[in-house]
């Protein structure tokens, strides 16, 4: 599974999986580890995600504002 091509979702939905096998000792001593890191890598990828959109939420509303905020009003 390749992490950094999952959208938000598949990732929260992987890592809610992971972390309930935790909670509940479903994950084998064995790959524990492996679960951990599997999950520490799917909030970084969920950060990622989330802070791409930010940016792209704060450039549209500053278009918006520079388009049509005050100052910028062609009926006046």
């Amino acid at each position: 599974m390749e992490i950094n091509h999952l959208s938000y979702t598949e990732a929260i939905q992987r890592l809610d999986v992971i972390l309930e096998d935790i909670d509940q000792s479903r994950v084998p001593i064995d790959l524990l580890a492996e679960r951990v890191v599997e999950a520490a890598a799917l909030l970084k990828r969920c950060k990622s995600v989330l802070t791409e959109t930010e940016a792209k939420v704060r450039d549209v509303l500053q278009d918006l504002e520079t388009d049509f905020g005050e100052g910028n009003d062609p009926a006046r």
